[in-house]
């Protein structure tokens, strides 16, 4: 894949406080008894029947990812997902994530601008786990991972979460699973979309979000 659009260094912002959340999806982390929970808006995206085909982007590469597939029980290899045929309106939102450490691990390989100007900073060659100071919203973003790595299926997933200005926004998330042998995965072709409120503050940055609340997390099998 070549270096997605506009990426660039920027510098790393400060932490932020940590938060749990409530009604976290199944085989995802519980949320710890000692830390204030984060009640947001209702996520009315929840409610409906697919949500994961309402972005245009989403819907995209879930449905390139199931075309590339070489037979229905194999994975597409990490050649099958050319960026250039996804097209130019989907490639500042992808990332290249790889798995590293015998599967317990993810890193990025290569981000798109949008990721990197929603985070604040180049997440190229940074391991998930080093990257958010609030641990669980990184051990929410592992999990995710981990579901994709077990099921060997797409997992889509949205986060409602809130800035310390006080600004709301909702993302999405679509990552699907790539192995080169067409069974192990070793890496995920993933998009990430987001939904802000303009009418609050300065917007907040998706990877060091002070309290967040996970939507619906769910690994996509053919018929969904």
């Amino acid at each position: 894949m070549p270096a997605l659009a506009g990426a660039r260094n920027m510098p790393k912002p400060p932490a932020s406080p940590t938060a749990c959340s409530r009604g976290r999806p199944s085989r995802l982390p519980s949320p710890r008894p000692d830390r204030p929970c984060f009640e947001s808006d209702s996520m009315s995206d929840a409610a409906s029947p697919r949500p994961w085909l309402q972005d245009r982007r989403v819907a995209h590469l879930l449905s390139f990812w199931r075309a590339a597939r070489p037979a229905v029980d194999r994975l597409p290899a990490r050649a099958a997902m050319d960026p250039v045929r996804l097209g130019p309106d989907i490639l500042p939102y992808l990332a290249l994530v790889e798995v590293t450490h015998g599967g317990t691990r993810f890193r990025f390989r290569l981000v798109g601008s949008k990721l990197i100007e929603h985070a604040a900073l180049d997440l190229s060659g940074s391991y998930i786990d080093d990257l958010n100071p609030n641990t669980d919203y990184a051990e929410y973003i592992n999990g995710l991972y981990r579901l994709g790595r077990d099921a060997r299926l797409p997992v889509y997933s949205e986060t409602r979460y809130r800035a310390d200005s006080g600004r709301v926004g909702l993302t999405r998330r679509l990552l699907c699973p790539l192995a080169d042998d067409g069974l192990a995965v070793d890496r995920f072709v993933a998009v990430q979309v987001f939904e802000t409120d303009d009418r609050i503050g300065d917007a907040p940055t998706y990877t060091y979000a002070a309290r967040f609340l996970p939507g619906i997390a769910k690994a996509l099998a053919d018929a969904d």
